[in-house]
């Protein structure tokens, strides 16, 4: 499948999910891209920006992002850690001096800016709490966290989502800066970043790109209020567009792996099959801002949601497939998050079945296939001390070896190798099959980390006839 096809079937998906999810969830409009690599190679739009105002949202719609506020608020964090003005170490009360009497648990360690950017600051979860919470004034906020808090674990003692901590973060950011929150995001980050659509302010929306929010009660639909920016805005306060969102998604792709790094363990889990993707186990971390997927069959996907009354929202990246979603939602709580994973799996999945025709090896390794099938055809000595590693012989004697590739060369006397065959777990590994009449022949080689690498593993399955019809 060429990347035309490929791109053809991508769009496919996206459009048949995003539609139907639209349609069981009775969401007025939703606005998605698709990237690859750092290219927006599509984007759409479905429904209206506001119930019976006949607009499609597209990709610069403005809609409400919310929760995926943090990544940008953690980016802010890590700048002022750059430029020497805190460390990530400190403890929060050196900024925020209030916060001495948070009311921690007896036998707990303080807060420091990393427990509160990893989730690991003990609070509570907070949703749906924290979201009606954003235009509470900085000194409400101050007086509520010093008249203490509840905690439901020590510090860093696990992960627990807290809408809390990143409005404390975001005092911190405007303490250490010397600027409001919002002014330093939009003058550090935003700008030179090119992120012309996107604000913390909803009055800086223009109403004929405003994506309005939705709620959808028993008695009927109702449009959700805008909410002016306050102390929780570093959690969720942003506006922004797929088109932004696409820039910032590509801000993440070509570096930044700090925050995408796992720092604490959220869940592990198994997921059932979806479709043709079997069952497997993922394990989720959160980062700095951001979460991080270890899917065991497709590999790692990062993202984060945003969910907010009126809004759902969801960006979501797939290095090894190179592939990217963006979804965006005006109702409230809008599952975009679990739309837009389902979408890219498949994606995921489509580029992993394709990628495998054409296994991305080292040339080493693909020397390492020719020298198994020589040695095959032709036991060398010369050749097997100069390319085996020091463990192979210790694995098996070379005289065993030998015998081995002796009887097998001899059963399989002018073999080919079977078109399409070659399969890989990674760029030192490969297996494939050999061939000669009904008989096949499955070999599999693995190459070591020295430079220059040499064959560290060699096995050969005669495969039985019935294996071979199946």
């Amino acid at each position: 499948m060429n990347f035309d096809e490929l791109k053809s079937r991508a769009i496919a998906v996206a459009e048949e999910e995003f539609a139907k999810a639209r349609a069981e969830k009775d969401i007025p409009g939703i606005a998605f891209g698709l990237l690859y690599e750092n290219d927006l190679v599509y984007s759409s739009g479905l429904g209206e920006t506001k119930k019976g105002n006949g607009t499609k949202p597209d990709l610069d719609s403005v809609f409400r992002i919310a929760s995926m506020t943090k990544s940008f608020t953690a980016q802010a964090i890590l700048l002022l850690r750059d430029r020497n003005l805190l460390r990530l170490e400190d403890e929060i009360t050196q900024y925020l001096p209030w916060t001495a009497t948070i009311g921690l648990p007896d036998s707990s360690a303080p807060i420091t800016i990393w427990h509160l950017l990893t989730m690991g600051a003990g609070f509570p979860t907070d949703d749906p709490w924290g979201d009606r919470q954003e235009d509470l004034p900085l000194a409400d906020f101050d007086r509520l966290v010093a008249g203490g808090l509840t905690f439901n674990r020590n510090v860093n003692e696990g992960f627990e989502y807290s809408n809390l901590g990143y409005a404390l973060l975001g005092r911190i950011i405007a303490v250490v800066s010397g600027s409001t929150f919002e002014e330093f995001v939009k003058s550090e980050i935003l700008d030179p970043s090119g992120l012309t659509s996107t604000t913390y302010y909803s009055e800086e929306v223009d109403d004929s790109r405003r994506a309005h929010g939705h709620v959808n009660f028993p008695s009927g639909t109702q449009i959700v209020p805008t909410v002016k920016t306050g102390a929780f805005t570093p959690m969720g306060g942003l506006h922004s567009t797929v088109r932004d969102i696409a820039s910032w998604v590509q801000y993440f792709r070509t570096g930044h792996l700090e925050a995408q790094t796992p720092a604490r363990h959220v869940r592990s889990a198994v997921v059932p099959a979806e479709g043709e993707i079997p069952e497997r186990v993922i394990a989720s971390h959160y980062g700095y801002g951001i979460f991080i997927d270890d899917d065991a069959e497709l590999g790692r996907f990062t993202s984060h949601s945003g969910g907010y009354p009126g809004f759902g929202s969801h960006m979501r990246w797939h290095r090894e497939s190179g592939w990217s979603i963006i979804g965006l939602a005006n109702l409230t709580y809008a599952p975009m998050s679990v739309i837009s994973a389902k979408i890219l799996n498949q994606i995921a999945w489509l580029e992993k079945q394709n990628a495998q025709r054409t296994p991305d090896l080292h040339p080493e390794t693909r020397n390492a296939m020719d020298l198994v099938e020589g040695l095959l055809r032709d036991w060398n000595e010369e050749v097997a001390d100069q390319n085996f590693a020091v463990n192979m012989d210790l694995d098996c004697p070379r005289s065993d070896r030998r015998e081995e590739f002796a009887k097998v060369g001899e059963k399989f006397a002018g073999f080919g190798r079977v078109e399409n065959s070659l399969t890989s777990s990674a760029k030192s590994h490969a297996k494939w099959k050999v061939a000669i009449d009904s008989k096949e022949l499955e070999v599999e080689v693995l190459i070591s980390p020295e430079n220059p690498p040499k064959v560290q593993k060699i096995v050969l399955k005669e495969i039985l006839p019935e294996e071979v019809k199946s």
